[in-house]
């Protein structure tokens, strides 16, 4: 652009970014303007963006542009006749000029710019060429414009004043309003020309007026003053005079005002004293007063009480609407109710809420009366009462009442003589008295006489003492019981410190001494036969320990736990159970002397302390106990019989303690009932050990559980007219990690007593599967795969679930599982025992009775249950080929399986003269080590691949 060339010219190129600061700034904007072409040579980057056009089109048609879009209206015309008339004055010259327009930005909004141009004109006064900077002066024009505004509504006030205004500085006036010169007969010239403020008072005031004067022009503040005013005519008139000090340019002065008294000495102090009291009522009143335009429906006035309540001050109160001081959802139904107030008369005050700054909401009693000024408006005075601390305690008070007569517990007030004066529902209901026959009675009324003067003189000083008292007392009630309450007592003072009243709170705890004595009793006795439990047992223990060791004698701890009983909880129910255990703590109690002690641990185990015993009295008493405990027990038209076993330790060789001797009685239970139970047996040491080690296996074999220390070995089950492998025995083996291998025989009794059996059990059912489908997935000969059962899996009644989850789990078939169960088992439940064992049959799994001959003798159960094979026990084979009477069970239980279909298979073969036996009377399977000794997975899988004991022909 050529300003830019223009700008180059200068040469300095820290110039150059001079001025490209000052051309891009955003501040003003710059340009140069060629008049001929209407276009603009340049024009500041800001110019585009506030205006809203292209620099494209500045620079083609811009002053058009401006002038038709952007210029306001009403300065067009001005603007250009300006800029004319200055070039036609001056053709051929510049002209600098400043003007003032109007333009609209971008937005529409109007801004006022200050035009600083300098414009070039032709010869013939035409312009030519325009450039100059146009600046923002909105805001200096609203200012002007504002002070302006304030001079004219300030000269306007000044002369519509009824009251004479003056400004006197250096003891004369130099500024008084057309009141003021009316008032005294002067022009404002001749009042201003000289004179002083004294010479229009009287002259024997005048030198008063003066050092008034002269005290406030130094700054002395005095309120109002009574005067005698002299008119120019020489007429007197009473006035009054308000002046204060104030500094006008810069000088020190005074300004006031003067009331001509005689024409509105009776009025102004009508409406002095009328203004002053409603100022007192309106400002000093403690309730918020509003003054409401109904027009509007905008507060124009608020008192102190007001900015109090709402937490608002006096500046913002005015101007809001009146239904903005209310809760929005309730804003216009209270706005309507006040002005209907007003608008209708007076009535009970109207209750209602309102909202302050904080966002809280207040309970009021508002009122409210119209009003109508002298010039026609309309106004409403609305009066609000803060009610909140009265419906706070209107509603404690209430809540009290609630309290008092919904209570749990018995109140009763009495004045300071103690006279009663007040009681509640329960007092009355607790005690059997009626309010009337209580009220004007004092406590002693309810006296039981249980308690001492000396009681009560203890009770009242604590009272007097502290305030309060609490404590258990025995009451008697109007029909003469006499019952126990906690009492409390609280004294109740006035601000000097008076007694007023004391109020007494009881509460009958007569539960509560029988629930303790309940608590006391579950605490000490077993609920189910009222024997003394555990605790109790230890206690007397301890006692008849101290004195036994006292008087060097001996006691005894027989630890007594019933045989199978079990086994009728679950099939006859718990609650048969139940009454069979409290017949068996009768049975126990008859069976001892007063002094001794029988105690129910928990279940089925009992214990029985003898004091002053003898070894031999000891096994009387044992003795005694095993034939009460066994004779039959007639439930629920059921003889059921059940025996004991027990285990005695005496003091103080088998210990000195309770603990001790109780273990050492629980170990010689146990070895009771490996004995063959119902029985009883002394404690040895040897027990202890042994007890010691079942403990210690008990915990490894928690431990191998959770280590995965189990591991299955597998027999093979031969069939006997081929040779051919055609099922395998599944064998657990815990491989200990620092004792080697645990024979089964010991720790599986271990773990059936313990309940470990069903978690190792459920393991081997499910290996064995998973192995068994390995091998067929291998393509080995399928084969049938036999899994021991524990009656402790059977009775879980968890065994037909466990079962089908795993024969899915692992995809084997049914058909190819065996479960070996003892006869046992299979008498112990049934018909529950009738119904799993169909369902298992139904699915397809294969059913064999183990061990079979060693158990009952009677075998009806055969033909009840779906067996589908017989397993001949080891100790019959093992010696059929010397011994004739193993041969003959042998012989015997080969012929029976036949006749009912059944197959049979003779476990524990060794040599091939037992082979040869069993074969010649058609035995179907054997098993034993004549074949293969157990064999892991990987041995059995190669024996079952290579089927060595095919028969050659």
């Amino acid at each position: 652009m050529p300003a830019e060339n223009d700008i180059g010219a200068t040469g300095s190129s820290q110039g150059e970014a001079f001025l490209r600061d000052l051309l891009d700034a955003p501040e003003h904007i710059l340009y140069r303007l060629d008049l001929v072409r209407g276009g603009f040579d340049y024009i500041s980057p800001i110019a585009a963006t506030t205006f809203g056009v292209s620099e494209e089109d500045l620079r083609d048609h811009g002053l058009a542009l401006l002038l038709e879009k952007h210029f306001h209206p009403d300065d067009v015309a001005p603007f250009r006749q300006r800029v004319r008339e200055l070039c036609r004055r001056t053709p051929g010259q510049t002209v600098r000029v400043a003007l003032d327009h109007r333009l609209f930005d971008r937005y529409g909004e109007i801004v006022w710019y200050r035009n600083s141009m300098t414009v070039v004109s032709g010869p013939d006064g035409r312009p030519t060429l325009a450039s100059g900077v146009v600046v923002d002066v909105s805001a200096r024009r609203k200012s002007e414009l504002a002070l302006r505004e304030s001079e004219r509504k300030y000269r306007a006030t000044m002369d519509a004043l009824q009251v004479g205004v003056f400004m006197i500085q250096d003891g004369k006036f130099c500024f008084v309003n057309p009141k003021l010169c009316e008032m005294f007969g002067y022009s404002e010239a001749e009042l201003l020309s000289g004179m002083e403020p004294a010479d229009t008072v009287a002259p024997e005031l005048r030198a008063i007026t003066a050092e008034k004067i002269r005290r406030r022009a130094a700054g002395e503040r005095e309120g109002p003053y009574e005067s005698t005013g002299v008119r120019k005519d020489g007429t007197r008139f009473p006035i009054m005079i308000l002046g204060e000090p104030s500094e006008l340019d810069g000088q020190p002065g005074s300004v006031g005002t003067v009331i001509d008294m005689s024409v509105q000495r009776s009025v102004e102090q009508a409406l002095k004293d009328a203004t002053e009291r409603y100022s007192v009522l309106f400002e000093g009143a403690h309730e918020a007063i509003i003054v409401v335009d109904v027009e509007s429906d905008l507060l124009i006035d608020a008192n102190v009480g007001a900015e109090l309540l709402f937490r608002h001050p006096h500046e913002e109160m005015v101007g809001r609407r009146l239904s903005g001081l209310f809760p929005p959802e309730r804003s216009e139904a209270f706005r309507r109710a006040l002005l209907e107030r007003a608008l209708h008369g007076h009535g009970a005050p109207l209750e209602m809420e309102v909202l302050t700054a904080e966002g809280s909401l207040i309970a009021v009693e508002a009122g409210a009366n119209a009003m109508e000024t002298s010039k026609g408006q309309h106004l409403v005075q609305c009066v609000f009462h803060d009610i909140q601390q009265r419906k706070q305690a209107e509603q404690e008070q209430k809540l009290a009442a609630l309290v008092f007569e919904t209570s749990q517990e018995s109140i009763l007030v009495t004045d300071a003589r103690g006279n009663i004066i007040s009681v509640n529902g329960v007092c009355q209901e607790m005690n059997g008295y009626s309010a009337a026959e209580l009220i004007g009675q004092t406590p002693r009324i309810l006296r039981s006489g249980r308690h001492s003067p000396e009681f009560y003189a203890a009770m009242w000083e604590t009272i007097n003492a502290t305030g309060h008292w609490q404590g258990e007392v025995w009451n008697q009630r109007r029909n003469g019981e006499v019952f126990p309450v906690w009492l409390r007592i609280s004294v109740y003072r006035d601000a000097s410190g008076k007694v007023r009243n004391y109020v007494g709170t009881a509460t009958d705890i007569s539960e509560r001494l029988a629930a303790q004595e309940r608590i006391r009793q579950l605490a000490y006795f077993d609920p189910l036969t009222n024997l003394p439990n555990r605790r109790m047992l230890q206690d007397r223990a301890q006692q008849a320990l101290a004195s036994a060791e006292r008087e060097h004698k001996q006691l005894a701890l027989l630890f007594l736990d019933l045989d199978h009983f079990k086994t009728i909880n679950d099939s006859l129910g718990h609650s048969a159970g139940d009454r069979l255990l409290r017949e068996v703590a009768r049975r126990l109690s008859a069976s001892v002397r007063r002094m001794d002690t029988v105690a129910r641990l928990g279940g089925d185990e009992f214990v029985v302390l003898l004091t002053e015993a003898t070894l031999e009295g000891t096994a009387e008493v044992a003795r005694k106990i095993l034939d009460v405990v066994a004779r039959p027990y007639p439930v629920d038209q059921h003889e059921l019989g059940v025996t004991p076993s027990v285990g005695i330790s005496v003091f103080p060789q088998d210990g000195t303690d309770f603990e001790t001797l109780l273990k050492h009685a629980d170990a010689a239970m146990y070895r009771a009932k490996e004995s063959g139970r119902n029985a009883y047996q002394f404690f040895t040491s040897e027990m202890n050990a042994a007890a010691l080690e079942r403990l210690t296996l008990e915990n490894s074999l928690r431990q191998g559980i959770e280590r995965g220390e189990f591991l299955l070995y597998y027999q093979p089950q031969v069939e006997v007219s081929s040779g051919r492998i055609v099922g395998a025995e599944a064998l657990v083996r815990w491989r200990h990690p620092m004792i080697g291998m645990v024979p089964p025989g010991k720790f599986i009794p271990v773990a059936e007593v313990s309940g470990l059996i069903v978690v190792i059990g459920d393991w081997v059912l499910r290996e064995a599967c998973r192995q068994n489908k390995a091998w067929q997935d291998e393509g080995l000969p399928p084969i049938r795969i036999a899994v021991n059962i524990s009656s402790v899996q059977f009775r879980g009644g968890q065994l037909e679930k466990s079962v089908r989850t795993v024969l899915a789990d692992t995809a084997l078939a049914a058909e190819w599982l065996e479960l070996e169960l003892t006869e046992g088992i299979v008498m112990g439940g049934a018909n529950e025992t009738i119904d799993t064992l169909q369902r298992l049959s139904s699915i397809g799994v294969k059913l064999a009775i183990d061990d079979f001959g060693t158990g009952y003798s009677s075998l009806s159960y055969l033909k009840r249950f779906p067996i589908d094979k017989l397993k001949i026990d080891q100790s019959f084979v093992r010696d059929i080929v010397g011994d004739p009477d193993d041969w003959a069970i042998a012989t015997a239980v080969i012929s029976m399986g036949h006749s009912l279909r059944l197959s049979v298979i003779a476990e524990g073969v060794e040599h091939a003269e037992q082979l040869e036996m069993l074969e010649s009377q058609g035995c179907d399977e054997v098993q034993g080590y004549y074949f293969s000794a157990p064999l892991p997975a990987e041995g059995f899988a190669e024996l079952l691949r290579q089927q060595r004991f095919l028969n050659e022909d």
